[in-house]
């Protein structure tokens, strides 16, 4: 995924469909099946893969072209949208070779029968552009889901540090206030109902439109009225940054084995992952579980980075392919951590997970206990459009240290273990046999 992308804010007075930065505590736990175990090794020729139906396939060059149309229809349809007059879009300003998809737009804008969203159609045009792909990790994203998307994947961002959320009411109120942040350091509270930032009246906004209220340059203040106790009260605080946690640790019962879940790998993933070891190793950890399962990815390079703390130097991280140039992405670093490791994975594992269980496995052995993972083995590059919205299409296709395929193959366990059937109904230590398989491994 490529790093290098920054977010347009949008206009706070845009109407939105969206809420921003809920939390939900109710976890969803899928049942896990035990899947055959196949293995493919790349050869010269490839074909990207994808999860359309059996009925339609592209070749690789094929592939390539369709990305590069779709590029180019994302970024003139994008600029297309600040063409408007009266709502619809001058045909004059189209370049040569759209003028038929500006008509249909206009005609339906025009003389459909019942009111249509103006913005809407336009995003299902280029939606429909990307979904012809038939690759699922090739998607548009609107302005809020991209606002989402970005938010997570970065892992800090300058504002308040809550989570907030919409009652029946259209009240916008905290959920949640996130330890060492500016919010708890100004004295807000789960419960408070945000009533305005500065002098803005928030009442009929939307979770992202007060989220971009809130946010500004580090060190500004604003005020904030919030209810709380039925009472009105102004806090001022102070803007700072605010760091999403991906990662969280602790020592097992098992004294010389440490824990780490990663539930996804943002820019800031590897920091967090390093303070983890850190910390874990000074308690006395010799081995240490680490934990992806129902991690669905986020950046490469967070993976590689994480991966190349225990590799030697000069040790190939990964194999990347593309447009059908196979490079080995090797470790130029020394080698920093020399414990014992197990990996920890299942079928929502995919990505950058992947990457990491199949690297140190490869290089170094490294148990890994579950099933067998997602297979997503495709890298795609994101396009910010003037709306605000986002493109992201898949450029490349990477591979184990061995060359093996893994896009729609997935990882295989060395340890199959399927997750027992009581911890859907009781979600505790205990009834999680893939840990307590894991520690076994780990404590030897």
């Amino acid at each position: 995924m490529e790093e290098k992308k920054d977010v347009v804010k949008k206009k706070t007075n845009q109407k939105h469909k969206t809420t921003n930065r809920v939390k939900t505590t109710k976890k969803v736990v899928k049942k896990e099946e035990p899947v055959e175990k196949v293995e493919t090794s790349v050869e010269k020729e490839l074909e990207i893969p994808t999860r359309q139906s059996k009925a339609t396939s592209f070749n690789l060059i094929e592939v390539i072209i369709i990305m590069v149309i779709t590029a180019a229809f994302g970024i003139v349809i994008g600029s297309c949208a600040t063409y408007f007059k009266d709502n619809v879009i001058d045909k004059n300003s189209v370049p040569e070779g759209f003028e038929e998809f500006v008509e249909v737009y206009n005609d339906i804008a025009d003389e459909y029968y019942s009111s249509i969203d103006k913005e809407g159609l336009l995003e299902a045009g280029i939606k429909g552009m990307v979904d012809f792909l038939g690759d699922p990790h090739s998607a548009y994203l609107n302005y809020d889901d991209t606002y989402n998307f970005n938010q997570e994947l970065e892992g800090e961002f300058i504002g308040l540090g809550v989570t907030v959320t919409m009652d029946e009411n259209s009240n916008i109120y905290i959920v949640e206030v996130l330890k060492d942040s500016p919010a708890e350091r100004a004295g807000f509270k789960e419960g408070d109902i945000l009533k305005k930032i500065g002098d803005t009246d928030v009442k009929g906004m939307d979770t992202i439109q007060t989220s971009y209220l809130i946010q500004g340059e580090d060190g500004t203040k604003v005020d904030i009225t919030v209810e709380r106790d039925g009472k009105d009260q102004v806090i001022t605080f102070t803007r700072g940054k605010v760091e999403i946690s991906s990662v969280t640790y602790n020592l097992t019962e098992q004294k010389n084995v440490g824990y780490i879940k990663m539930s996804i790998f943002a820019k800031n993933t590897p920091k967090q992952f390093k303070t983890a070891m850190d910390s874990l190793i000074e308690q006395g950890a010799t081995s240490i579980i680490i934990d992806v399962r129902d991690n669905s990815g986020g950046y490469l390079s967070s993976a590689e980075e994480i991966v190349s703390l225990f590799l030697d130097k000069g040790d190939v991280v990964y194999q990347l392919n593309e447009k059908g140039i196979v490079s080995k992405i090797k470790n130029e670093n020394k080698k920093v951590y020399d414990v014992n490791l197990v990996v920890l994975m299942n079928t929502s594992s995919a990505s950058a997970s992947e990457l990491l269980a199949a690297s140190l496995n490869e290089n170094l052995g490294t148990p890994l206990v579950g099933v067998r993972t997602f297979g997503k083995g495709t890298v795609q590059k994101q396009k910010q459009l003037s709306s605000g919205a986002m493109i992201k299409y898949t450029i490349q296709e990477w591979y184990t240290p061995n060359g093996n395929r893994v896009h729609e193959v997935g990882i295989n366990p060395t340890n199959e273990v399927v997750l027992n059937e009581d911890y859907y109904t009781n979600a505790t230590l205990e009834n999680d046999n893939q840990y307590q398989a894991a520690l076994e491994i780990a404590k030897k």
